[in-house]
């Protein structure tokens, strides 16, 4: 082997080892979302952000006095002050960093608060991903990919709302379950979840949706892992009483503020609804009824990519090109096609195949040793157990990820059919890393071969999308 081929392999493994650093990894994926964002900072116009003049009247509020706006505030502001009675401290990231800013650049500051609040979600996927695919590069490096690159979630990023604070803490608490249904709770993740949520709940209501299914995840944790009942109700209480004291204070005092509105819902709409149209004393809603087709494919545009003020829509082909990813994942998980190579990854293939070397290797060294075939045998079963609690806890955790956007889902349908709001797909985001875990998950139960080519394209289709719309809806001027 020559000078040359020595030192061209060495910088090759160097280059190698570099590329699978984490910290490298997730510099580049921070820089990316960065990258992505601040564009749409900058030259998204207020009037083309859905409600922003409504939610930048909180932020600017709690900026400028420090406080909670009082009911009376809130009511005698009217309708740019509609969202003064909801959960206020999603904003809290927007009052920080506009609490720097001048009067006149506070709106681009307060917009730089939510491109912050959007980092910890592509850090808990970036760590859920290292957790549900251990040894798939691929994979576990395109869930948090698909956050940085989902163009609605960029766009939902890139102006003031409570939304990129609540899919953060949704992000994060649901990254504690997953941990805890893997190696069991702790204390301190259960008081830290507690408070999570406690602060969910003090941000916006569409993330309170996911709360039962971490609450199973939590039963999961703790009893489904065997753990003592008095260890395991210690626990739960403490996270549920961390819970109660960092978000039951607001909903008592919005009780004694609005007349009773302890969620503040009845005091938006209220307000908002005095801009409605009317048709024979009735008010009409700007969206269509949840038996029609239009509710559904509202939400699923939504999701997916819908920018301006809910009126610019993408290339239709693109939307299809999305709901073809989604029905191949539904297929890939309702097992309707097996493809080459699709009952098993790699990984398990390789895993296999050393557990029956094993199992040849062990009968050829079969001694008559009482003792030595007990210590064996103790050994086998306690590597059985252990797998079967890894079995166990991967299905957990998949069921985890299929509750939280069923249980979001069923929340938007109970709140159009109370008239409170209509379909929006960006009200799924508290459940966006489980979303994209399930399509990832799904490809690949159709084989290798298709899981990488539908995980590669998918991330191709939304680099396209975002940034295409940015250059066709927004560009500099």
């Amino acid at each position: 082997m020559t000078e040359g081929t020595v030192e061209s392999n060495a910088k090759a493994a160097v280059d190698a080892g570099i590329w699978h650093n984490t910290r490298i990894q997730l510099a580049i994926f921070v820089l990316l979302y960065l990258v992505l964002r601040l564009p749409w900072v900058f030259t998204l116009p207020i009037t083309e952000a859905p409600d922003e003049g409504n939610h930048f009247w909180v932020c600017q509020f709690l900026t400028t006095n420090l406080r909670l706006p009082t009911g009376q505030e809130v009511l005698s502001a009217g309708g740019p002050a509609e969202y003064g009675s909801l959960p206020q401290f999603g904003y809290l990231p927007n009052v920080v960093c506009s609490l720097f800013a001048s009067e006149l650049t506070m709106p681009t500051f307060s917009r730089i608060g939510s491109v912050i609040a959007g980092i910890p979600t592509l850090l808990a996927a970036f760590l859920i991903g290292k957790e549900i695919f251990p040894g798939c590069l691929l994979r576990s490096l395109a869930l948090p990919l698909l956050i940085v690159l989902h163009p609605q979630l960029v766009f939902t990023q890139s102006y003031t709302n409570t939304d990129a604070t609540t899919v953060s803490l949704a992000s994060v608490s649901i990254y504690l379950v997953v941990c805890a249904i893997k190696r069991g709770l702790t204390m301190k993740a259960s008081l830290a979840l507690g408070f999570l949520l406690g602060w969910l709940a003090l941000s916006k209501h569409t993330g309170l949706s996911i709360v039962p299914a971490l609450g199973l995840g939590v039963l999961a944790a703790t009893f489904g892992r065997g753990e003592p009942a008095a260890s395991a109700l210690k626990k739960i209480f403490a996270a549920a009483g961390v819970f109660a004291a960092t978000c039951g204070w607001w909903f008592v005092r919005n009780y004694f503020e609005f007349s009773g509105d302890i969620l503040g819902s009845r005091t938006m709409y209220e307000t908002w609804s005095k801009i409605l149209p009317r048709k024979d004393g009735v008010i009409v809603h700007p969206w269509p009824e949840v038996h029609q087709f239009g509710w559904w494919r509202f939400v699923f545009f939504d999701f997916f990519g819908l920018f301006g003020y809910m009126n610019r829509y993408i290339y239709r082909p693109a939307y299809i090109a999305y709901f073809a990813y989604v029905i191949a994942a539904v297929v890939g998980w309702c097992g309707f096609i097996k493809l080459k190579n699709s009952n098993k990854t790699s990984q398990e293939r390789l895993s296999s195949a050393d557990s029956e070397i094993q199992r040849k290797e062990t009968n050829q060294r079969a001694e008559p040793n009482v003792a030595s075939t007990a210590s064996e045998a103790q050994k086998t079963e306690l590597d059985k157990q252990s797998e079967l609690i890894d079995t166990r806890a991967e299905k957990l955790i998949w069921l985890l990820f299929l509750l939280c956007p069923l249980l979001n889902l069923a929340a938007m349908l109970t709140a159009t059919l109370l008239k409170v709001t209509g379909p929006h797909g960006r009200y799924l985001f508290p459940s966006i890393i489980p979303i994209d875990a399930l399509l990832i998950a799904g490809f690949f139960r159709l084989g290798d071969k298709f899981g990488k080519w539908a995980t590669l394209s998918l991330l191709a289709l939304h680099v396209a999308v975002t940034v295409g719309s940015w250059l066709v809806f927004y560009p500099p001027r």
